[in-house]
């Protein structure tokens, strides 16, 4: 079987990954990138192409116009130029989708078979993928990440939202079936889109645990927290989130400022994305200098760290050090999955994580910590310190995140995805199927499908 990921938006290349270099370059990125290596090993695969979009841009530096790249010996970063060289966050990427699409259709073409099934992550990678089925008859699954609806549900909703509600209802119209990371994406996100029959094509797949770090990652210089904190050995308060609204970050900043009994017992370390030498644009550029506005304040001076830039192995570090008395905290105001909150536990940290989506099934399977309204900044402060002030209570949550994060498996997830990719293109069988071939003129494709 040979499968192809879709994914547009964000910055993909091989490890180490520089998660929040831009507004795109977040949790996806490692779900895309884990999924395939996971497949990729998976007995029924021959062959995996995660295919993204080709740019060049000199602060990201040179990688991205590589135009492929060889993971392992089935795994491969295929890229694809659109009409534009230049990176676009995903919000700006609708005007080249046509370009896109004839591109990828060409770059099909050329191959020496045709993928089995196509897996696009969000509406606009989905749109592609319609319109790719209509010319080779490729079936494809949609999986969403994040969707418009809870967004506008849970905050104030940017000019594109109705765009982006009606492209992502089409995705779950369009495709084949889709496959999300949660039972409230499944039961309640997807539903909300009233598209008939996507309950009996919606599977609920958790993703695994990602890795922390990668081998080849050159050895980093740790954070040093004592640059910014007066007690940098005091349990921490930790919270890793792109600086967008929904993650809710100045919330828990004003909750940890406005609780001296958390503050006498922690410290709060906050990564927030990639954020030095004003790099940060947009939307994140105002949650930056708003968190940056309230670590400056006299109440949290010397008590709150908000480094500018990191790497992974300072991720591994942070929750390393977290484990030790210190807490893990999710207050998004909705989150699809909530990636990081598997990562605490496999680290041993106890979580405050938000009730709004897939945090609450994931402490309802690991129980590891204590679920919160992300609009109460009290409760917010208070289930942190109930926590970091109760040894015995954090012990327990620590142990059981440890003991039961296996649930969480990115083999049983390349186990299940799989059986889904072969039910759809009736390929049970173990041997490679033969090679499914096109016309090489064939290279024009159908418009995206309108959605």
């Amino acid at each position: 079987m040979f499968v192809l990921h879709l994914a547009l938006g964000g910055c993909l290349k091989s490890p180490p990954i520089s998660y929040g270099e831009t507004a795109d370059t977040g949790g996806h990125i490692a779900y895309v990138l884990e999924a395939a290596a996971a497949q990729a090993r998976h007995p029924l695969v021959e062959s995996v192409s995660v295919v993204t979009r080709r740019f060049r841009d000199a602060r990201l530096g040179p990688a991205y116009a590589v135009r492929s790249e060889r993971m392992s010996r089935n795994l491969s970063i295929d890229r694809v130029s659109s009409r534009s060289t230049l990176y676009l966050e995903k919000a700006a990427l609708a005007a080249e989708l046509p370009s896109f699409t004839t591109a990828f259709c060409a770059h099909l073409a050329a191959l020496p078979r045709l993928p089995d099934v196509i897996h696009a992550h969000f509406a606009d990678a989905a749109s592609v993928a319609s319109a790719v089925r209509g010319l080779f008859g490729i079936p494809f699954v949609y999986t969403p990440h994040s969707l418009g609806i809870d967004k506008r549900a849970h905050g104030p909703g940017d000019d594109g939202i109705a765009q982006r509600i009606a492209c992502e209802r089409g995705a779950i119209g369009q495709a084949d079936a889709i496959v999300v990371s949660s039972r409230d994406e499944a039961e309640r996100q997807v539903r909300a889109y009233r598209v008939a029959d996507a309950a009996s094509r919606t599977f609920a797949v958790s993703p695994g645990v990602p890795r922390l770090n990668d081998a080849t990652e050159a050895a980093a210089g740790i954070l040093d927290l004592g640059a910014w904190l007066d007690e940098p050995d005091k349990p921490m308060v930790l919270a890793i989130a792109r600086p967008v609204r929904k993650k809710n970050l100045p919330m828990l900043t004003r909750a940890f400022a406005a609780s001296p009994s958390l503050m006498a017992h922690a410290n709060l370390v906050i990564l927030a994305g990639q954020h030095g030498g004003g790099s940060a644009s947009g939307e994140e550029a105002g949650i930056v200098a708003e968190l940056d506005l309230l670590c400056r304040s006299t109440a949290l001076r010397g008590r709150m760290a908000l480094p500018p830039r990191h790497v992974a192995a300072d991720v591994a570090s942070l929750y390393r050090q977290a484990a030790s008395g210190g807490v893990f905290v999710n207050a998004a105001l909705h989150e699809p999955f909530g990636l990081t909150t598997i990562e605490a536990a496999a680290a041993g940290v106890p979580v405050v994580a938000t009730r709004n989506g897939g945090p609450s099934d994931i402490v309802e399977t690991l129980g590891n910590g204590l679920l919160v309204d992300p609009t109460d900044q009290e409760a917010i402060a208070a289930a942190c310190l109930r926590i970091v002030s109760d040894g015995a209570l954090h012990a327990a949550f620590s142990r059981s995140g440890l003991d039961r994060v296996g649930r969480y498996s990115w083999p049983r997830y390349a186990q299940r995805t799989v059986s889904l990719y072969a039910a759809l293109t009736g390929s049970l069988e173990t041997a490679s199927p033969a090679p499914r071939r096109i016309a090489p003129d064939v290279v024009s494709c159908a418009q995206p499908a309108r959605v």
